[in-house]
């Protein structure tokens, strides 16, 4: 591909100082991978094994550089890639939001059922405390009824004996 993009001018950064020769960057690629996949993007791997010091003077003074067609190729690529991973962030956090959502209106109705449980509950223990009282009552009140039964029969035996024994004596 030739791109027939004019070079661009951008301030020297350090990565300026990555595009010599004799410490030119390798790009570990693999273009089967579309760049929203969620595997690794590229690397870039430095060549040489010392490690490149920068004067801050020199950070400060902006030269303008021209970069190649590759290197403005490759700014574009990352300026997508990033552009692409902001977009997926956005989506993800409008997904995070609505679940978030969803879990909060879940806890609300499960409240909501949590406390007319309760509150059938309680008036079932209620219902179930008066029931009882009057169960206790009603038992109270049959024992009273069962003595006083109990005597009048053993009152009526004790007449009839009376009646059987008073006939035969006469």
């Amino acid at each position: 591909n030739v791109y027939s993009q004019p070079d661009t001018e951008v301030p020297d950064e350090p990565f300026a100082n990555d595009f010599t020769n004799e410490s030119s960057p390798k790009i570990e690629d693999d273009d089967t991978r579309s760049p929203t996949s969620p595997q690794p993007r590229r690397r870039i791997v430095s060549t040489s094994s010392k490690e490149q010091c920068y004067d801050t003077a020199d950070a400060d003074t902006p030269k303008p550089i021209k970069l190649d067609s590759a290197a403005q190729a490759y700014i574009d690529k990352q300026r997508k890639l990033q552009e692409d991973l902001t977009d997926e962030m956005v989506g993800l956090a409008r997904q995070l939001k609505e679940t978030s959502q969803t879990i909060s209106q879940s806890v609300q109705s499960t409240e909501k059922i949590l406390d007319s449980t309760e509150e059938a509950i309680e008036q079932s223990l209620a219902s179930t405390g008066h029931t009882t009282t009057r169960a206790t009552k009603v038992y109270s009140q049959s024992s009273k009824t069962s003595c006083f039964q109990w005597l009048l029969i053993f009152a009526m035996t004790c007449v009839f004996i009376m009646v059987v024994l008073l006939i035969r004596v006469t």
